[in-house]
């Protein structure tokens, strides 16, 4: 028997978790597409078990604050760097603790690498020439004195 479905089918199929009353003790939340470039939700995860305690949506900071406000008891909040998700924790969980997960720490870090490269891309690109210069020139003169005394000593010269 063979079923064709697209992801978007297979979305419609899945049924809501059953949320608790109260939130895991560490909460994350993360964006996801519903339909990328399109329509975006927001799902929230117990990290310690790892499992999905509710898909909220939208990702705006009421929609997540509201969620906050009706299941309390999130002591550590791991999150994107979104402001919307910032917003939320400060006005429905200031006590909570907000971390960055190893994923985001990772893709910020890259960001800013990749953006520091490019704004210094002249100075980089000339230092690494003038390094570049400056072990080949060395090894250049001993290996052109080493081949120069060989064709001095060949007796085809």
């Amino acid at each position: 028997m063979r079923l064709t479905a697209g992801r978007t089918r297979l979305l419609r199929l899945l049924t809501a978790p059953t949320v608790q009353d109260r939130a895991p003790r560490v909460l994350g939340v993360d964006k996801f597409a519903f339909r990328k470039g399109c329509t975006y939700g927001a799902v929230l995860v117990d990290v310690e078990a790892g499992r999905v305690v509710d898909v909220l949506p939208d990702r705006t900071s009421g929609t997540f604050a509201a969620w906050l406000k009706e299941h309390p008891g999130a002591e550590i909040i791991c999150r994107d760097r979104a402001t919307a998700y910032t917003k939320a924790v400060r006005e429905a969980a200031p006590d909570a603790l907000e971390v960055a997960d190893r994923r985001h720490l990772l893709q910020n870090l890259s960001a800013a690498v990749e953006k520091t490269c490019l704004q210094r891309r002249d100075c980089l690109r000339k230092r690494a020439e003038e390094e570049t210069a400056t072990e080949v020139a060395p090894r250049t003169s001993a290996a052109c004195r080493r081949n120069a005394g060989r064709s001095a000593r060949s007796p085809d010269a």
